[in-house]
């Protein structure tokens, strides 16, 4: 069975994505499967529309199998107000933590989960309290929120130093009410097994935890996906899963089937034309390809108008689903806006009309993104957050 978005689609689209709700479930699965402790919790993170996959539909499918202790994250309060219309009985953590008065006041009426990463970020939650000190009060004791306190550990984006938390954790202890606290930070280099910043950063993590004076009950978290799979020592109490629920894997030279990942995103469309082109001509704008040899040309509906990557290289796979079986077809010419080009050479059963698999998973085959990403020069992160709305996601539930 299938849930589609095709409602309002009389033809078949050009391009569509088939979103596996039940691949996104184990996903999640496996991650906890990793976990060192059954205490540990795990935030599944499904900002930026989880990933491009469909924020309501994905978040409805992780609530049936989560733990009760497990819960969402997002960048904005926007985000989570979505979220949160979903799940309500779920935390939701605003990992950007709030930038303006408004935002703050939008986060503590929410009952949202939020980070702290700034001293200007302690003075807006006191502003709050001090303009309405019963109304927040009222609202943090009523939903719980947690505030998590995020240390620069090495990373230098987001996050304080520890003199600067040792501040805010003073003035937090002043409050009239007692605030549920986390400590987190954020792995830059997790990724890659050869890089010594991770240890750096848990050693960082773990001196800032001796040297702040935290309740008794904080929570810790600084692994996200490539800290769940190869860093177990630094699963603490709760781990942040992001990209390995969509099937992909952050880690350096391997793809999602490589750690028992299944794809969720699986991107198709179909062959539009075949041409024949004579060795010699060339193929697409800025006639970059120059055919060899005589070619069967394939043309698919779908090009960077659509999310695929513009500079996937020459040879880049695909795979369509002919009567005889499914073939592997190479790019061949420049990738323009709504269509690209391949290579059927090798193949006389190929015809418009035949299903393309672009990433993904289909008819028994993988088509890894971690694949594609890797030929056009990006991460699966950016093919599937990039993916447009012009291209209609269809929910497989079963």
């Amino acid at each position: 069975m299938a849930e589609s978005d095709f409602s309002s689609v009389t033809m078949p689209p050009h391009a569509w994505a088939d979103i596996d709700l039940k691949a996104v479930q184990h996903n999640f699965l496996l991650a906890k499967s990793h976990l060192t402790s059954p205490l540990c919790r795990a935030c599944a993170v499904v900002k930026s529309n989880a990933y491009g996959h469909g924020v309501q539909p994905v978040v409805a499918a992780l609530d049936q199998v989560m733990d009760a202790n497990d819960q969402f994250a997002v960048v904005s309060w926007q985000e989570a107000s979505v979220v949160k219309e979903v799940v309500p009985h779920r935390r939701v953590l605003v990992m950007r933590g709030p930038v303006s008065a408004d935002e703050m006041s939008a986060i503590l009426a929410g009952g949202m989960d939020w980070v702290i990463h700034s001293r200007y970020q302690l003075d807006l939650l006191l502003d709050c309290i001090a303009a309405d000190p019963s109304g927040v009060k009222s609202a943090l004791v009523k939903s719980e929120a947690r505030l998590w306190i995020k240390i620069n550990t090495g990373m230098n984006r987001l996050g304080m130093p520890i003199k600067d938390a040792r501040e805010v954790l003073a003035a937090l202890s002043e409050l009239p009410f007692i605030l549920p606290l986390g400590l987190m930070s954020h792995l830059a280099t997790a990724d890659d097994l050869g890089d010594t910043l991770t240890e750096t950063q848990f050693l960082a993590f773990q001196q800032a935890e001796t040297e702040l004076v935290l309740p008794e009950y904080t929570l810790k978290t600084m692994a996200a996906s490539a800290g769940i799979l190869s860093w177990p020592q630094l699963h603490m109490d709760m781990v942040r899963p992001g990209i390995m629920l969509y099937g992909a894997t952050p880690m350096m030279g391997r793809v999602g089937p490589d750690e028992g990942l299944r794809p969720v995103m699986n991107l198709k469309s179909r062959l539009v034309a075949i041409n024949h082109v004579r060795a010699g001509d060339s193929i697409g704008y800025g006639a970059t390809y120059v055919a060899e040899h005589d070619m069967r040309v394939g043309v698919i509906g779908l090009g960077y108008g659509d999310g695929y990557p513009r500079h996937a290289p020459n040879g880049t796979r695909t795979l369509v689903a002919t009567e005889q079986g499914v073939i592997t077809a190479p790019l061949a010419g420049r990738v323009s806006m709504d269509m690209l080009t391949v290579d059927l050479s090798h193949d006389q059963s190929a015809k418009p009309g035949d299903e393309v698999l672009l990433w993904g998973q289909a008819w028994g085959h993988d088509l890894p993104a971690n694949e594609i990403a890797d030929a056009a020069g990006t991460i699966p992160y950016e093919l599937f957050c990039r993916l447009t709305q012009r291209v209609p996601r269809r929910y497989i539930r079963s």
